[in-house]
């Protein structure tokens, strides 16, 4: 099957293996690349480390002397990626919840409910606030510092539309919503074959794809695995 992958360049080597392991022929289109913002070490005064995206982790990369200061202390990784990540930089006391931002706050109201001290969020940007909004009615006191902001890939006038046109791909693969946002405000639903599979990793990336997508396919659960998986339903 002929897959076209979404994902950022720096995230996608094992994707790309993977699917070619699989026999699928794979073309990585990225619609983002991350910026890594430097943490001075001397602003943070945190009881416990939250992470939504590995990204986080490859930028805290960047400000070794915040690294050594937030080490030591337990972090809550969103998903398994995230939290494999975290345990590569030398975090060892890793929580991970279940892949997606609702879950992790569920994980660390249950943890922080006798608990005290600040956790410190490492965003990015774009997001949604949901991990921010839960832990604000959680009465979770939760510091955000932005670490990375992703920027979209910048390409001549029409040479994206044109590398999809060419490759003519069978299914298409989301990570997030925003590249769905981004991919779409290239490609109207109509230059794609009828037949195409829209393949999300979650639900609401799915919401950012317009209607006139025949096959959306949304992951079980907010993993890679599930989501490859589909294309063998």
């Amino acid at each position: 099957m002929r897959v076209l992958v979404t994902r950022p360049e720096t995230t996608a080597d094992k994707t790309l293996r993977r699917l070619a392991l699989a026999g699928h022929k794979t073309l990585l289109l990225p619609l983002s690349e991350a910026e890594h913002l430097p943490i001075r070490a001397t602003a943070l005064a945190a009881s416990a480390v939250v992470a939504t995206s590995a990204e986080a982790f490859r930028a805290l990369r960047q400000s070794p002397q915040a690294l050594s200061s937030l080490a030591s202390l337990p972090v809550y990784c969103v998903g398994d990626a995230t939290a494999e990540a975290a345990l590569d930089l030398g975090f060892s006391r890793v929580r991970v919840g279940p892949g997606d931002a609702a879950g992790l706050a569920e994980l660390i109201v249950r943890d922080r409910a006798s608990a005290t001290g600040i956790l410190l969020y490492l965003a990015g940007t774009p997001r949604l606030p949901e991990l921010e909004t839960r832990m604000t009615v959680a009465g979770v006191p939760l510091q955000v510092r932005l670490v990375y902001r992703m920027r979209p890939v910048v390409r001549p006038p029409g040479a994206f539309s044109a590398q999809v046109h060419a490759f003519s791909p069978e299914a298409v693969l989301f990570y997030s919503r925003e590249a769905a946002r981004q991919f779409f405000s290239d490609i109207a639903p109509a230059m794609l074959s009828a037949t195409v599979r829209i393949l999300c990793l979650g639900p609401r990336i799915a919401d950012a794809v317009p209607p006139g997508c025949r096959h959306v396919e949304i992951a079980s659960s907010p993993d890679e695995d599930t989501l490859l998986a589909l294309l063998d339903a």
